[in-house]
């Protein structure tokens, strides 16, 4: 049965590798131009596959994932 605690450590499991692909790709983009090129399609296609996942579940649901999510709140910029 899905619980808050097994989304919670989901979204923190995800969040780990996550901060470990940025670590990794931090150092990538140092190495060449051509390996900053390739670390830039890969964050591109991750993110259009990540929000379009995201819209499709919502749609089809009829349940938006992120109505609710102040984007000011996470101080993104």
């Amino acid at each position: 049965m899905p619980t808050i605690e097994i989304l919670r450590q989901k979204i923190q499991n995800a969040n780990h590798e996550l901060v470990e692909a940025i670590d990794l790709s931090i150092e990538l983009r140092r190495q060449s131009p051509q390996t900053k090129v390739e670390v830039v399609k890969i964050w591109e296609t991750f993110l259009g596959q990540f929000f379009g996942y995201i819209k499709q579940k919502s749609k089809s649901s009829k349940d938006n994932l992120l109505a609710g999510i102040s984007w000011a709140r996470l101080n993104l910029f």
